[in-house]
């Protein structure tokens, strides 16, 4: 064993010899030691996700992701086998890097090759609506006050003149999910900041944890990839040709410009509430990092006025 520790799940490196004589690097992923976090996992059943992403879709997406030995689920949790991609030769980034415009501009074009690949065919997979559809109902029982918790939780990360916005959305948030959700749906990864980024050794950006990928709209990546990725002033400078970019190459199903605006726009709330839902929950991330991506997520919103675009 090289590593142990636990966050939303327990993440194990370890160097294991196998009988042929052969040593194998892997990344481990089981239950967290947390209740708390076991709990975060277990009653919106993202392990499942993850552990069907693994076994059904990874070889499936044209974006790099960590080659899985072996993945499935069992009576007390799941265990997901990966390869240890500090062993070969990726560079995996922390939570709070900042990307540069053409480290961002790198990321997107492989999302915009999945989402153009899966644009409306997700329901080839059913248990890519599931998480969804699952969300929605846990989301008007527990946003309101898992909302209000990071909000006291992240102090001023987030500007006083969003707090009234975010706890409107949370009370409203089953009609502000269907305004963000309109239109075709694809394969989206739902949580692509920079701790869920790798650059492989061949140079190819990818991402892990896929626990939260589902059927959904394509501004959701867009939107949570620059708001958690770019400092202010480059989010600032470049958001309009970073989107610009990403619809050329998603070809002839992409939106024209006004309408993928306005969807990256309301998606970018999304962002805030999963970050403040982070804070609340206080087991995923340290609070030091937690704080940081509240920060550049609330910034974004309100430089979007992403509230009134809902």
């Amino acid at each position: 064993m090289l590593d142990d520790h636990s966050g939303t799940t327990r993440r194990t490196r370890a160097r294991l010899r196998l009988d042929d004589g052969r040593e194998l690097a892997v990344f481990i992923k089981r239950p967290s030691r947390s209740p708390v976090a076991r709990a975060f996992v277990a009653v919106p059943r993202l392990s499942r996700a993850e552990v069907k992403f693994y076994t059904e879709l990874s070889d499936q997406v044209p974006i790099a992701t960590p080659h899985c030995h072996g993945a499935g689920r069992y009576w007390r949790g799941f265990i997901v086998v990966l390869e240890d991609l500090t062993d070969s030769g990726a560079t995996l980034r922390r939570s709070t890097d900042k990307l540069s415009a053409d480290e961002a501009a790198s990321l997107l074009a492989s999302l915009a090759a999945m989402h153009r690949q899966w644009w409306g065919r997700t329901e080839s997979y059913p248990w890519l609506s599931l998480n969804p559809r699952r969300e929605l109902r846990l989301g008007a029982l527990l946003s309101p006050s898992l909302c209000r918790l990071g909000l006291r939780r992240v102090g001023s990360a987030v500007p006083k003149p969003l707090h009234q916005a975010i706890s409107r959305y949370a009370r409203n948030r089953r009609a502000a999910q269907a305004a963000m959700s309109a239109g075709p749906t694809t394969l989206i990864h739902n949580d692509c900041h920079p701790g869920n980024q790798f650059v492989a050794a061949n140079g190819r950006p990818g991402l892990i944890d896929w626990q939260l990928c589902r059927s959904g709209p394509w501004a959701r990546d867009v939107a949570y990839l620059l708001s958690t990725s770019l400092d202010l002033e480059t989010r600032r400078s470049t958001e309009r040709d970073l989107l610009a970019d990403y619809l050329d190459q998603l070809g002839p199903v992409a939106p024209n410009f006004d309408e993928a605006w306005l969807a990256y726009r309301r998606n970018a709330v999304y962002t805030v509430e999963a970050m403040l839902v982070t804070a609340a929950v206080g087991v995923m991330m340290p609070k030091s990092t937690s704080l940081v991506l509240v920060n550049r997520a609330a910034a974004a919103a309100a430089d979007l006025d992403s509230f009134g675009a809902l």
